[in-house]
């Protein structure tokens, strides 16, 4: 009898009963698209925000949130069957990527050990990359059917991620990188 209670809740992630991207931070709405034509003066406005922060901490989240934008604009276009925009999209997507790495990069000339103020961060920087295969995920399969040089985009920004993902993870501390397995499972199923 306890086994017909558990069966009447229905399983969150499709393989299981739990998810481990219970609490992801979904996307955010596109703004601009790249087929706008007010599209470089909306990167120009993001390259200004980018160049007047003051910290590394608030050009890693200014990037990191640019980079979640891209996601959502790439999304977008794709669902209009925009590929080339799309792509803009992505490749946009990937520089903020860099910023962020950049922005917690160690200095050179300083020993690569990590204070705890940059394990958080490159921790951060790994969960969004996880998340943003994880949503990535779901958005490929509610895509309409489109061409298969559509689909590829975001396939290739999945790809990317994942091995983006284990040259930021390697960088985290045995534990905190442990902390991130269940994730990491669900991505690869």
């Amino acid at each position: 009898s306890v086994l017909i209670l558990f069966a009447s809740y229905p399983a969150f992630a499709g393989h299981g009963f739990m998810s481990a991207f219970g609490n992801v931070e979904w996307l955010s709405e596109p703004g601009r698209t790249p087929d706008s034509t007010w599209y470089r003066l909306d990167t120009w406005y993001e390259e200004g925000q980018l160049w007047l922060a003051e910290t590394p901490q608030e050009k890693f989240q200014l990037a990191l949130s640019f980079a979640g934008e891209k996601l959502a604009e790439a999304e977008n276009m794709l669902n209009v069957q925009n590929t080339a925009a799309a792509q803009i999209a992505t490749d946009q997507y990937w520089s903020y990527i860099d910023r962020a790495e950049q922005a917690i990069a160690t200095p050179p000339g300083e020993q690569e050990e990590i204070s705890q103020g940059r394990v958080e961060l490159v921790e951060r920087l790994a969960t969004a990359l996880l998340e943003h295969q994880y949503v990535l995920t779901i958005i490929y399969t509610e895509l309409p059917k489109l061409p298969l040089e559509a689909r590829s985009v975001l396939r290739e920004v999945f790809t990317i991620a994942q091995k983006r993902y284990a040259a930021v993870a390697d960088r985290l501390p045995r534990k905190t990188r442990g902390a991130l397995f269940f994730k990491e499972e669900e991505v690869r199923w």
